[in-house]
């Protein structure tokens, strides 16, 4: 059976408080001063966003009309090697976008082309942004346009100077480059979607995107939206800013994998057992590689970016582990993971959340360095070019584990109710083979992926070492990937 493509369908996967045009679903405390005429008139103004590239994937989001009647603002990130940029609106009216007219990598926004199109653009407005101040973010599940309350938890104040705010609430994926509205249907930012939460970017961003660009065709957008690549790789002095570049960004991805670890088993009771010692050794480690970062001086200007980039990244990173440090050791001396354990626990979620955030911000100066150097891209371990997505998962599926990119084959983390779990995986397990496939042991996870996504439908056989003694499983691969596992 073929896998189910990227799709809105199924996407919501909690109960949230949703507006949906003409009826209210839980509405929230804040919902009372809402003018809910005016979310649904701006609501005509709302469209489901499709990329699709020329290998044929797609990916799939929101846009809104802003900055004239004939463009659009959207989430940078969706339109990445897209070939063909389509809109659906909730009357069902479905424009192709030819082209885009403006961007900012760094906020990660852009401006497009949607002539004709002749809808009433959504009013910009700049208000002030507090932590606590409620928005309401447009979302789409099954065909139903909505809309649902989301709170500004954290303002985090960037080496650059712009702050960067963090949202909080129960919503599903897939609405990345949402607008979200005050009570009385004015955009004063838009939603962007990381794999750890969500960011809102304040209007004012958006109104520095020039409407007067010329449209540019989506058949060239890497010749546009990429970086100028150097005319022969790296070579000399410059191999060894490259090579410090990706200690750190190895370093960095481990430490993530163990913080996502410590925080799966120190959560709810798990805290009496105090905070894991690799934790603390891995927070020392990625002090060090900090100061090391910090020493590096170069003259190539993407790189002295990507430098000072990286700092607040592991900056942010850094923070997010102290508060779980702090969260553990309250829950201790209180014996109970009480109110503030786990406000410590949201402070750091959100500050990992802007690190993530940061981080994908830097993808097209990653992708220049990876494409133009020799040494960078021979040296880089598979996983985590995937985990940087410089290249795109082969697979399409998520198999709900964690593992670090220097021992990509070690599941530090099953998480309860994965597709990992049903297939009789669990924490600890090292992968051997699978369906008679020796895996490389310094390759990726995504290798045995492609093997359960190549048996659909059948029983295989699969190798692990748990616990120190190799064990024989019988894995049942379903039919079709569930949903809410696919991308």
């Amino acid at each position: 059976m073929k896998i189910l493509a990227r799709s809105l369908r199924g996407s919501f996967c909690y109960p949230i408080a949703i507006f949906l045009v003409g009826v209210l679903f839980s509405p929230g405390p804040a919902s009372a001063a809402v003018d809910t005429a005016a979310l649904s008139k701006a609501m005509q103004s709302i469209a489901v966003l499709t990329a699709e590239t020329a290998e044929g994937s797609k990916v799939s989001g929101l846009a809104f009309i802003s900055s004239g009647e004939n463009m659009a603002v959207t989430a940078l990130g969706l339109l990445k090697d897209a070939r063909k940029v389509t809109l659906k609106f909730q009357n069902g009216e479905e424009i192709d976008s030819p082209g885009f007219i403006d961007l900012d990598e760094r906020k990660g926004i852009a401006l497009i082309d949607l002539r004709p199109s002749r809808r009433v653009e959504l009013n910009l407005a700049q208000v002030k942004i507090t932590p606590g101040t409620t928005v309401n973010c447009a979302a789409v599940r099954d065909a139903a346009y909505g809309f649902v309350q989301l709170a500004v938890a954290e303002v985090h104040q960037g080496s650059d100077g712009v702050e960067r705010y963090i949202l909080s609430g129960e919503a599903s994926f897939g609405n990345s480059g949402a607008p979200a509205l005050d009570a009385k249907g004015n955009v004063i930012g838009l939603v962007l979607e990381t794999k750890t939460g969500r960011v809102l970017v304040p209007s004012s961003f958006i109104m520095v995107l020039d409407p007067s660009l010329p449209s540019k065709a989506w058949e060239t957008p890497n010749e546009t939206t990429t970086a100028t690549q150097p005319s022969t790789p790296a070579s000399g002095p410059m191999d060894e800013i490259d090579n410090s570049i990706l200690d750190f960004l190895i370093l960095r991805a481990d430490h993530q994998v163990v913080y996502h670890w410590a925080d799966e088993i120190t959560g709810g009771t798990g805290f009496l057992q105090g905070v894991p010692q690799d934790l603390y050794n891995h927070q020392t480690k990625l002090e060090v590689g900090l100061r090391r970062l910090k020493e590096i001086k170069t003259d190539d200007p993407s790189r002295a970016t990507l430098l000072k980039n990286l700092q607040e990244v592991g900056a942010s990173q850094y923070v997010a582990t102290e508060h779980m440090i702090k969260a553990i050791v309250t829950g201790q001396q209180t014996n109970n993971w009480g109110p503030q354990s786990q406000d410590l626990q949201k402070r750091s979620k959100a500050a990992l959340a802007m690190a993530e955030e940061l981080l994908s911000s830097q993808n097209t100066i990653l992708l220049e360095i990876y494409k133009g150097s020799s040494s960078f891209r021979d040296n880089i371990p598979k996983e985590l070019v995937y985990f940087l997505e410089i290249e795109p998962r082969p697979s399409l599926f998520r198999l709900g584990v964690q593992a670090l990119v220097t021992n990509p084959l070690y599941l530090s983390i099953v998480y309860q109710d994965s597709l990992a779990s049903t297939l009789g995986l669990k924490p600890g397990d090292r992968l051997i083979s699978a369906a008679g496939t020796d895996l490389d042991p310094k390759g990726s996870i995504e290798e045995f992926k492609m093997i359960v996504q190549n048996n659909l439908g059948n029983t295989i056989s699969a190798t692990v070492d748990r616990e120190g003694k190799k064990t024989e499983l019988k894995m049942q691969i379903p039919k079709e990937i569930p949903a809410n596992f696919l991308y």
